[in-house]
């Protein structure tokens, strides 16, 4: 299973050491809403989980996809 960070790194192209749960779109100019969806695909893939529609339009932040992903159960 990939980790996190790596899976940032990969669809948005941040660097591991950039990373931080304050990222937000407008930090990450990769950050738009086709990248964003593909990497919430990536995650639901490696996890084996489904986001809600709410919870993929409400997180406002790294820090907010990975507490969706901790209430799934994935330890991140």
């Amino acid at each position: 299973m990939k980790d996190f960070n790596i899976i940032v790194t990969e669809q948005l192209k941040i660097k591991t050491e950039d990373i931080s749960d304050t990222l937000t779109p407008k930090d990450v100019p990769e950050w738009d809403s086709m990248n964003y969806l593909l990497f919430i695909a990536e995650l639901e893939k490696e996890y084996k989980i489904s986001f809600t529609m709410d919870e993929v339009l409400s997180a406002q932040s790294l820090g907010d996809v990975r507490k969706s992903l901790k209430s799934k159960g994935i330890k991140i």
